[in-house]
């Protein structure tokens, strides 16, 4: 008794199934999931890259910091300007090539005005600027 119930609810069960239509994703369905899918790989692609560029953006700002902060020290110390003008020169850090340039202009009776600009050398733009005054000697 038991098993002819539970057969014909087997058959019940296998009759639901075989009305209902089995079918897989539409042509629609797969097409906006790939254009999700695609989506969301070109903007963690983006990010990454944007990261990577940011980065090494503010690695040369610190380089460049540090060339500015080494040759306000020079001309507070042994490289005093001399004459009130323009000087150039270059130095190795990092790896790479960097270009300084110094302005060094009266301000007042006691000071001096000076500014350091500091660039790489294969792209010259500049990447950082140190001005302030020093004491006239």
């Amino acid at each position: 008794m038991e098993y002819t119930k539970l057969l014909s609810e087997q058959m019940a069960r296998s009759k639901k199934l075989k009305n209902k239509k089995l079918e897989g994703f539409s042509l629609l369905e797969v097409s906006v999931a790939l254009l999700i899918f695609s989506i969301s790989v070109v903007t963690v692609y983006q990010l990454v890259v944007s990261t990577q560029i940011s980065s090494q953006s503010m690695r040369e700002k610190v380089i460049a910091r540090e060339i500015a902060n080494n040759r306000y020290a020079m001309l507070e110390t042994i490289d005093y300007p001399l004459n009130l003008g323009t000087r150039s020169g270059m130095i190795e850090m990092a790896g790479q090539e960097w270009v300084w340039k110094e302005e060094t202009k009266a301000a007042s009776e006691y000071l001096n005005e000076f500014s350091i600009v500091i660039s790489l050398k294969e792209s010259e733009q500049v990447i950082f600027i140190r001005e302030g005054f020093i004491e006239k000697r």
